[in-house]
């Protein structure tokens, strides 16, 4: 029996154009009625989370960030903060880095970047709802919980070329984004404390993703599903639905719960 629903948000329940499936409200709401739990995951800031699925994420637990700042509702409980070692270091890397990488600084509520590049900025707004241009050297001193990587398109390209961060992962998510984050956060370890304080076993999980970001989530979960938009890596490693453009995850729910 299915007890909790964890989705990602891009290129998994959102369309391309980020728009919501219009049937989502109206489905979302019969379940948390009936008691299920629903999980919004996403490297999105969590005040834009919030606002994207507002008024149910209220009633929603959130994992923002890629599971660096989580909470519920409006209330966030967690903040997994980086070093200032591993700052200086991805900082100093994208100031360096042959393939084009604009820096912003995840903080709890607020996106702190510093280059004024136009088309950075306007992808920037996409994720983040609260957002500040600041001098370069305050970007280096921020409570930075992750700091996402612009790179054009290009994050093939730029993963590899990135070192060792000091107590950091990375992780792609997305061709434009690369995410780097304390070591061991994810959206899996965000979503198993959520487990562990509902009451509920991987076996009572339904959960949907489409990137790397999502594997561990996708994995600790026994009934997990990448949109068919996903990259090819994690199409070889769970089941698919429909892609984010044909409301996959939405017809999914509908099938398994029967409405």
């Amino acid at each position: 029996m299915i007890k909790l629903i964890a989705t990602d948000l891009d290129g998994t329940l959102l369309r391309g154009d980020k728009s919501l499936p219009e049937e989502f409200p109206r489905i979302a709401e019969i379940l948390m009625k009936r008691g299920i739990v629903f999980v919004a995951a996403s490297g999105r800031q969590y005040d834009n989370i919030r606002d994207t699925l507002l008024p149910l994420s209220d009633g929603m637990y959130i994992i923002s960030e890629n599971g660096a700042i989580n909470g519920f509702g409006n209330d966030i409980r967690e903040e997994k903060r980086m070093s200032a070692a591993a700052i200086a270091a991805v900082l100093g890397f994208a100031a360096r880095s042959p393939v084009p990488a604009k820096a912003v600084c995840c903080c709890a509520r607020l996106g702190m970047y510093s280059d004024g590049d136009e088309n950075f900025v306007s992808e920037t707004a996409k994720y983040y709802l609260r957002k500040r241009r600041v001098a370069e050297s305050e970007l280096y001193s921020s409570p930075a919980c992750k700091i996402a990587l612009y790179c054009y398109g290009r994050s093939d390209e730029l993963f590899p070329l990135l070192p060792e961060i000091p107590d950091s992962d990375a992780v792609i998510s997305g061709k434009d984004w690369i995410d780097i984050a304390p070591r061991g956060v994810n959206k899996g370890s965000a979503l198993a404390a959520v487990l562990v304080e509902k009451k509920i076993g991987p076996s009572e999980c339904l959960a949907f993703g489409d990137n790397f970001n999502d594997r561990e989530m996708l994995s600790l979960c026994q009934n997990a599903f990448v949109t068919a938009n996903a990259p090819e890596g994690m199409l070889s490693l769970f089941p698919s639905v429909r892609s984010c453009d044909e409301d996959g995850v939405v017809i999914k729910i509908k099938e398994i719960f029967g409405l």
